[in-house]
């Protein structure tokens, strides 16, 4: 039975309190950043934005040891002591050996396990290996339950992150570590229970991360009416190899529980983590952090473009595709979540669609869960919706259908990036696109007539391009 390294938490906590001391300023500067330099162009990791798919094994695999030796040349600084935490090359190697290749979550009739697939692997039940929601930013209270239906409604959505944050309740702003975060958890997960209940799926895992404070998680972790069994939730690092103690006693928190939780390998090409090629070393490497310090059950790429904020531009979707890859190659470890997390542009948008499909094309080709639903950067109120993630569903079945290679996909994925990047490197997407109140009926929570000639447009075009998606 392969049960990770959570034995080892003693052990690997403790460095924080015992190992050498660096203030973080100096860390970045004269431990992370002149390392990373090093090591990239060590290991010849190089940026080509005409493969945004990757197809060059040879190089995942040195993007793979170029990730090992920055957590071994490295560490990872616990800002709270001042002090690097450092591991062996073989503590990495036998964390890696015990990790475990299958994902659970949810209960009931809802409980769905996934397991470890390599690249262009289809020939399964269900492709691709999971869905997973994204209901990220501001919601009107008012329309929380709607929106939260209306992903609930995707019959093939596995797990969904009900992340719909409220800006204030009962007239309060809402504030990490006031009564009001506790009680605007307590009124969420009410609500994303009901919805839960009214689709028969009672069972379905809520993974969302409503709160900062870990009172407020606490709050709700009642089997009898709050977070359920096979819930899960989430733990993050600080980007650029840095953890806090908050970080370590959440992990603990849940895994005394028995809570399944995430993380995100995350990377900021244009930020401190330098260019696109230097941002997936330290992307990739985070996933091995993850696994050293929390033991996380879950995990995916999450590259974020540092000068404007896209999961999906050609800097940010390159990142996370090589960084997912790259692990998924290297190690036996549970299915990754790919692709972009939130689009760029709004829900109402065309390109809202084309972003969808380059990270689902991308996502499932490589073996990896797709992930969707969410636009406007996260950013903007009310830009969530399940006919998003449908259309991500669609896509990503239309994949695996063909059975097509990384090659194939390649191609496609420029085509659409072809089609929103310009709006990208102008920083105008975020503000193109009507959000959900415009997009559904809100009586009946099903998307409008334009809405859904919007979606048959861009699949219309992508069978031109040679995937054979449905479409009406």
């Amino acid at each position: 039975m392969l049960i990770g390294n959570r034995s080892k938490f003693i052990d690997y906590w403790s460095r924080a309190n015992t190992g050498p001391i660096c203030f973080e300023d100096d860390f970045d500067k004269k431990v992370y950043w002149p390392k990373l330099k090093e090591i990239t162009k060590r290991w010849e990791i190089v940026y080509d934005p005409k493969h945004q798919v990757p197809t060059d094994d040879d190089m995942l695999d040195r993007l793979w040891q170029a990730a090992i030796d920055m957590v071994v040349e490295v560490g990872v600084l616990c800002v709270d002591t001042r002090r690097i935490m450092h591991f062996t090359r073989k503590e990495i190697e036998d964390t890696v050996a015990n990790c475990n290749d299958t994902w659970t979550v949810g209960s009931g009739k809802d409980r769905v396990s996934a397991k470890h697939r390599g690249f262009e692997d289809y020939d399964h039940i269900n492709n691709p290996v999971s869905v997973l929601g994204r209901i990220l930013g501001p919601v009107s209270q008012d329309i929380y339950h709607a929106i939260a239906l209306s992903y609930a409604q995707v019959a093939e959505m596995d797990m969904c992150h009900f992340q719909g944050n409220l800006t204030e309740i009962y007239g309060q702003p809402i504030v990490p570590g006031s009564p009001w975060e506790m009680l605007a958890e307590m009124w969420s997960v009410a609500q994303v229970k009901d919805v839960c209940r009214q689709v028969c799926r009672p069972g379905l895992a809520d993974g969302g991360i409503r709160c900062i404070d870990l009172s407020a998680i606490q709050c709700v972790m009642d089997p009898g009416w709050g977070m359920g069994k096979g819930d899960f939730r989430c733990c993050l690092t600080l980007p650029f190899h840095k953890v806090e103690f908050k970080h370590l006693t959440r992990a603990l928190q849940y895994h005394v529980y028995g809570v399944p939780f995430y993380s995100v390998m995350t990377s900021y090409p244009g930020g401190l983590s330098g260019g696109p090629a230097h941002s997936a070393v330290t992307g990739t490497a985070e996933w091995i952090i993850q696994k050293l310090c929390f033991d996380v059950a879950l995990n995916g790429s999450w590259s974020a473009d540092a000068m404007y904020f896209s999961n999906t531009s050609k800097y940010a979707l390159w990142c996370s595709n090589h960084q997912n890859a790259a692990v998924t190659k290297n190690t036996h470890c549970e299915p990754l979540t790919g692709g972009g997390y939130q689009m760029t542009h709004g829900i109402g948008h065309e390109n809202f669609f084309w972003e969808s499909a380059a990270s689902a094309m991308s996502a499932t080709v490589l073996g990896n869960g797709i992930s969707g639903g969410t636009g406007a950067q996260s950013g903007k109120l009310d830009h969530q919706c399940g006919f998003g993630l449908q259309f991500s569903v669609d896509v990503a079945k239309a994949v695996a259908k063909a059975r097509m290679t990384r090659e194939q996909v390649n191609e496609i994925v420029l085509q659409c990036q072809a089609r929103y990047q310009p709006n990208l490197d102008a920083h105008i997407a975020h503000a193109l696109g009507c959000d959900f109140r415009g997009c559904y009926d809100l009586r009946t929570v099903t998307p409008q007539k334009w809405y859904v000639e919007l979606g048959n447009k861009v699949r219309k075009e992508l069978n031109a391009m040679g995937l054979p998606v449905d479409y009406d």
